[in-house]
């Protein structure tokens, strides 16, 4: 029976509620590419009708993160190497001009914040066995962090619209990953960040975000899952049948 999200009683409706929890459920990777979902079981997991499930599931599916099959089931995208290569690539220009602008307008308690993620990256990444879901979940919110710190609202959104994109991929595929966490180069990549934040070089910073998001995109392309992704889950390809895609 799975678990029931209590939807907050605020002044947004039911269905802008609903939009933000099953978004939040794909920005966090905790959606598996090519799952089948049904608005059924949707309604009965987020307590409400199908109606506003049927809304949210068509809002976001014209951003991409899901589709609706012939027979009404609806599935969670799962990007082909080159789809998700293309979206690196705008990534790297959109996060790049959030972190642009963030490395300027951040206040005090913002690089705090951050500094805190960074710590505890740094930790859980460098322990014998490292909580790759902790990990990727510390990683979304020192990005975020960062990119709300620019003041851009609908440049959040964008992004978070990428994100709805590749977060399933990039969980999917790190979660099965065989490079070891602590060769990582994000450490260095966030050590650049925070320094870069703290000297407020919006260049610089813009450089490690960047370097950060292309470093992943190669090794999840270099890794060849991407080509598995919802078909046979559980499978994943053989060091002798990776490719390579550039970015």
């Amino acid at each position: 029976m799975p678990r029931r999200l209590p939807l907050e009683s605020t002044n947004i409706t039911t269905a802008d509620s609903v939009y933000s929890k099953l978004r939040m459920l794909l920005l966090t990777g905790a959606l598996q590419p090519g799952q089948k979902l049904t608005l059924r079981a949707l309604a009965e997991q987020f307590g409400t009708s199908v109606m506003p499930i049927r809304d949210a599931v068509r809002r976001i599916s014209a951003e991409g993160g899901l589709q609706t099959l012939a027979n009404r089931t609806i599935r969670v995208s799962a990007p082909s190497a080159e789809q998700f290569a293309e979206l690196i690539r705008i990534r790297c220009a959109l996060e790049g001009l959030a972190t642009e602008m963030a490395a300027r307008l951040h206040t005090p308690s913002e690089l705090l914040k951050l500094r805190h993620h960074v710590n505890r990256f740094e930790v859980e990444g460098h322990k014998y066995r490292p909580n790759p879901t902790l990990l990727a979940r510390v990683n979304r919110d020192l990005h975020f962090g960062v990119y709300r710190a620019a003041r851009m609202p609908q440049l959040l959104h964008m992004i978070e619209s990428l994100w709805v994109q590749v977060g399933p991929a990039i969980s999917s595929t790190l979660r099965h990953a065989t490079r070891g966490i602590k060769q990582w180069e994000s450490f260095a990549h966030h050590a650049k960040l925070i320094d870069s934040l703290t000297r407020r070089d919006a260049i610089r910073a813009r450089q490690a975000v960047v370097a950060d998001i292309r470093d992943t995109g190669q090794f999840i392309l270099r890794s060849g899952a991407l080509d598995l992704l919802g078909t046979s889950a559980g499978e994943w390809p053989k060091s002798g049948a990776r490719r390579q895609h550039r970015l």
